[in-house]
């Protein structure tokens, strides 16, 4: 059975018309000649064979980077590399794994064949080549059968979506000869001097890609005499080819060359976009005849091996990519270090970018990194770098493929692809977050939202995240950084579900760094913009404490009346406190007993309030006329204070005996206050003084 061509593996053109093929291979031949004698030495000097689970690897190393074909029949594979010789490795014949039967080379007309006979009838089939490309590397087994679908890593599908069919559609410069203004003696030949200046200034359009603007001066010309009109006509194509107008383009080009076909011959330019329109256009024959044409008269010129790539391109627009491979193939062989060579290669390497894989992809990796280390033009390292941060978002750990995007935005962040690999990071912080979240690292998590702030956008898809990094930001105490953020993502419309946790976060942070005018001024936004949100209630919570630390006690008591309803518990037990003492001077004693008891029941027993807390409820306990839990409170109170503060609960005590007419506990209760010493020690021994002159001038009387 004939050997059948692998088309992905191939860098010969083999064409089915004789003629063409003939053109071609001079045109080859001819190309580069020191080059081309060079690798007709490439010699074979070493094969080494590496078994892994699921294929063999054979690592052929030339002298030189091979030109080859690959080729597959049932039970065979077969490589040819042309220009080589190898020495016979007559041992390597015997050589037998679980997918192979040998290795045989033969010598034929220049032509070197490695034979491999494999035990399987239709295995996997794979040429690869890294860092170094005169080492090429064969993958022979089942592992390298291609998937049918992207195997990409999970949760990576986005990123799929929103990139596959914009690269499958991306056209990069192709490269060629380059745009060359119309010579100025031949223009003053054909036109008068205004006439001269305006289609000047339409090739400076037509030069700087205004490509309408260019279309509309040109077709002024289009009335002249034959001279003025097949330039005008001529022009006019390439700016239509510009505009993506084919047809319009193809007509064009046909009009100036039925008026002045000799004119192609010296506007190189205008003959290379003809060729495009021919090929685009559906005559891809045609096209291809013009480029061939071009490319004779570049012969042994840099613009050749451009020229090549240009045709390689059509090709491979054209559905050709047998052809294609091949034409990219001998750009690469032959003009190395070029910058279409550089091109060639991204090319070759695309063909394998959405067919890998995952546990393959960094083959691809390697290949995409020396292009854009190569030298090059800026296009083409710039879709190379991009081509590599595209590998790692899609098959990569997220956190290696985020840095990868990161380089990619400060290296070209103008670049042709800056607006995709920006989708690309908002894609990967989601699972970046996620991961450092789960693992814990606080320090690690802030400085990813902050280096990243601009890009956060499909983090707030998970509902979790605000409150995650609110604690990452509380755990490693940095509340200014958490204000900061906040406040800057809160402007931002995509992340509007997480604004009233962030709002009412910066609240928090202003109010415990002590900077009561933001948290002022964000808790009055708050609740202008989130009147019935859950934390609207923790705001004025917050806006409670400021009006009582300010002495404003009826603001303090308007932001927390909401705390007397039925039910409602504080988020802050200090508020009740705040609100009792607010409703005790609105003269509301049996609020304030309701407020204030609540606060000693839930504050806890270190608060500084707390002494004060018991000394007001037994002052409003006693204006209600409960005595008893007045002194209950007195009691309480007496025990949590410290020093002096328990003399003031004695005191207290004493005057609230008095009034029920237990004289003796009043004395007794104040003889322990002053024993105290103090203030409060010295008001109980005035308290009692006064007791005992009373009681003097009560018997005495009658």
């Amino acid at each position: 059975m004939p050997f059948a061509l692998l088309p992905a593996m191939t860098y010969t053109l083999r064409t089915p018309r004789p003629g063409l093929a003939l053109l071609f291979l001079l045109v080859v031949a001819c190309a580069l000649p020191g080059r081309a004698e060079a690798q007709q030495e490439n010699r074979l000097r070493r094969i080494a064979v590496r078994p892994h689970q699921e294929f063999t690897r054979i690592n052929l190393y030339f002298q030189s980077p091979p030109d080859y074909t690959l080729r597959l029949s049932p039970g065979r594979v077969r490589l040819e590399v042309r220009g080589a010789d190898a020495p016979s490795f007559r041992k390597l014949r015997g050589y037998a794994d679980a997918r192979l039967s040998g290795i045989f080379t033969e010598l034929r007309a220049g032509v070197l064949s490695l034979s491999i006979p494999v035990r399987e009838s239709e295995p996997g089939v794979q040429a690869v080549s890294y860092g170094n490309p005169s080492v090429l590397s064969l993958d022979i087994g089942p592992g390298v059968k291609r998937a049918g679908r992207v195997d990409i890593a999970p949760g990576r599908e986005p990123i799929l979506a929103g990139t596959e069919q914009f690269v499958r559609a991306f056209e990069s410069d192709p490269g060629g000869v380059p745009f060359a203004p119309t010579d100025a003696k031949l223009l003053k030949e054909l036109f008068a001097p205004e006439e001269l200046a305006l289609f000047q200034q339409g090739e400076s359009l037509l030069y700087e890609e205004q490509a309408e603007a260019a279309a509309g001066v040109f077709t002024t010309f289009l009335g002249k005499p034959r001279g003025a009109r097949a330039l005008a006509f001529y022009r006019l194509g390439e700016a239509q080819l510009g505009l993506g107008r084919v047809k319009e383009a193809l007509g064009a080009f046909k009009q100036g060359e039925a008026a002045w076909p000799q004119y192609l011959e010296q506007a190189a330019d205008i003959q290379q976009s003809y060729a495009d329109a021919l090929a685009r256009s559906g005559d891809f024959a045609a096209g291809r005849r013009k480029l061939l044409q071009l490319m004779d008269r570049y012969v042994g010129t840099p613009y050749q091996s451009e020229l090549m790539s240009r045709l390689a391109d059509l090709s491979q627009r054209q559905g050709r990519k047998l052809a294609a491979a091949a034409l990219y193939r001998s750009v690469v062989v032959h003009a190395p270090g070029s910058a279409a060579a550089a091109r060639a290669r991204l090319k070759l390497a695309d063909r394998e970018l959405f067919t890998l894989s995952r546990d393959r992809y960094r083959e691809l990796l390697a290949k995409y990194q020396g292009i854009y280390q190569a030298p090059g033009d800026f296009d083409t390292r710039d879709e190379a770098l991009f081509k590599t941060a595209l590998l790692l978002a899609l098959y990569a750990p997220p956190r290696e493929a985020l840095e990868a995007a990161i380089s990619y935005d400060r290296r070209y962040p103008r670049g042709i692809f800056s607006t995709i690999v920006k989708q690309m990071r908002e894609e990967l912080l989601l699972p970046s977050y996620r991961e450092l979240a789960a693992a814990g690292k606080d320090e690690a998590l802030v400085q990813l939202a902050r280096e990243n702030r601009e890009h956060l956008a499909r983090c707030f898809s998970d509902p979790a995240f605000p409150e995650r990094l609110s604690q990452a930001f509380e755990r490693t105490g940095k509340l200014t950084q958490e204000m900061e953020l906040f406040g800057y993502l809160d402007e931002k419309n995509w992340a509007a579900a997480g604004a009233p946790f962030m709002l009412s976060r910066v609240v928090d942070d202003a109010a415990t760094l002590g900077n009561q005018a933001q948290a002022e001024e964000v808790g009055r936004r708050f609740l202008q913009r989130f009147p019935a949100d859950a934390r609207a209630a923790r705001v004025k919570e917050q806006l409670g404490r400021i009006a009582f630390e300010k002495g404003d006690l009826p603001a303090a008591g308007a932001e927390l009346r909401f705390l007397a309803a039925k039910g409602r518990e504080a988020q802050f037990p200090d508020s009740d406190y705040y609100l009792g003492k607010a409703q005790l001077a609105a003269g509301d004693h049996r609020g304030a007993v309701r407020s204030l008891a609540r606060f000693t029941q839930n504050v806890r027993e270190d608060s500084p309030l707390l002494p004060d807390g018991y000394f007001t409820l037994a002052g409003a306990l006693a204006v209600c006329k409960d005595y008893d839990g007045a002194l209950a409170a007195c009691e309480v109170g007496g025990r949590v204070a410290a020093g002096e503060g328990a003399a003031q609960f004695k005191y207290k005590a004493g005057e609230l005996y008095l009034q029920q007419g237990e004289v003796a506990k009043a004395q007794a209760s104040w003889e322990k206050a002053a024993a105290s010493g103090g203030t409060w020690g010295k008001l109980a021994g005035e308290a009692l003084s006064d007791l005992k002159w009373r009681m003097k001038i009560s018997k005495e009387l009658p």
